[in-house]
């Protein structure tokens, strides 16, 4: 029997999802998960779970430019590293980190295969990005990569067209870690719904709006409940606006979580996510609030993950307005028996996107471009 490929994978933050994935990925091949940083930066300590001996955090990193959505690394010593370890396959999280070009140009000079696995690339304001200066230096400096491995569907025609990378461009996934939540019980009819906006309070998110919908909820249905994330810029604004509507009672933000296995308990005790942003590339929130039988809200400016949401047959997506999200409430709360009949859809969709269904999923893809 052959020994097994090795995969390592640079990504930047040590995110749950990544890491057991990476376990998922073992009954393939030998992988190995190398992180930039903890997520403690951008998501909080209790986001660490247990690295494993398949994962590790880099040492020396340098970071270039802070934000958390705009942070550059430089890791010191990545080529020895890369050398001891020896790939077959270097994948990379993300085009413009210097690291992942540095990595990137390891594994052509040792004639090792290279996917990049990406987002779609866009402007700080939503807007999708075009073949400007940047992405034409991108794409000379990867013009031998193997593969573009995007995280939706909707990301392929930016990549393959805009960015000319044709057809090295695949629509792959994110894994979600979900298996816990398909054990949440139904969710049954109340008088009153507990809300669960479970994204971070920054402005695409639309935390305030979300805060608005639930108060005109809350006038009409006594006795709703709102259960927020604490984390985020804009959360004075958001305590300044609950103070302002009277809502100190009915809101409830989670400052209590210490671990992440905790975080699907939240799920289970709310009935209906509430996610109006103004953009979002897509949520694992969405996939968790799926697998967990809740009812869905969400906006149409959600992309990859949100256009899982079919408006009216497992969840409603509409126009992020307070008219438009109480609306859709409104029938979860006419048509009670509508939560059930979307958790029964919902679940068998997002099964395959756990992390041992996206590691086949991930491997079958391989298999099917380079022999594998």
């Amino acid at each position: 029997m052959s020994p097994r490929l090795k995969l390592v994978f640079l990504s930047p933050l040590a995110v749950p999802h990544q890491i057991k994935f990476c376990s998922a990925l073992q009954e393939y091949y030998d992988a190995e998960f190398w992180f930039y940083e903890t997520p403690d930066r951008t998501r909080g300590k209790w986001w660490r779970i247990d690295l494993g001996d398949k994962c590790k955090i880099l040492k020396n990193v340098l970071f270039m430019k802070s934000g958390p959505l705009a942070t550059k690394y430089f890791a010191l010593g990545l080529n020895k590293q890369l050398n001891a370890f020896n790939p077959d396959i270097v994948m990379l999280g993300g085009f413009s980190i210097p690291s992942n070009v540095l990595a990137f140009f390891w594994a052509r000079r040792n004639k090792k295969r290279t996917i990049v696995f990406t987002e779609r690339s866009r402007h700080r304001n939503g807007v999708l990005r075009k073949r400007g200066v940047i992405w034409r230096t991108l794409k000379r400096l990867y013009r031998d990569l193997d593969m573009v491995y995007t995280t939706a569907d909707d990301a392929v025609e930016q990549f393959r067209d805009d960015f000319a990378f044709g057809d090295k461009v695949v629509a792959g996934r994110y894994a979600a870690d979900i298996e816990n939540y398909f054990k949440h019980p139904l969710r049954e009819p109340k008088p009153a719904y507990t809300y669960l906006f479970a994204n971070r309070m920054t402005e695409i998110y639309n935390p305030l709006g979300a805060i608005d919908i639930f108060a005109a909820v809350l006038l009409k249905y006594p006795g709703s409940q709102l259960v927020m994330n604490a984390a985020g810029e804009l959360g004075p604004q958001c305590r300044v606006r609950i103070k302002e509507l009277g809502l100190y009672d009915d809101v409830e933000f989670l400052t209590g979580l210490q671990s992440w296995e905790d975080l699907h308990k939240v799920y289970s005790r709310c009935d209906i996510l509430l996610l109006p942003a103004s953009f979002s590339n897509g949520n694992f929130t969405i996939l968790e609030a799926m697998a967990s039988g809740m009812g869905l809200v969400i906006s149409n400016c959600v992309l990859g993950i949100g256009k899982m949401v079919e408006d009216g047959k497992n969840g409603f997506n509409c126009a992020p307005t307070k008219d438009a999200f109480v609306s859709c409430i409104d029938k979860y709360v006419q048509q009670p028996s509508l939560l059930k009949v979307h958790a029964e859809l919902n679940r068998p969709l997002v099964e395959p996107l756990s992390a041992s269904g996206t590691a086949k999923f991930f491997n079958e893809i391989l298999q099917e471009r380079f022999g594998y």
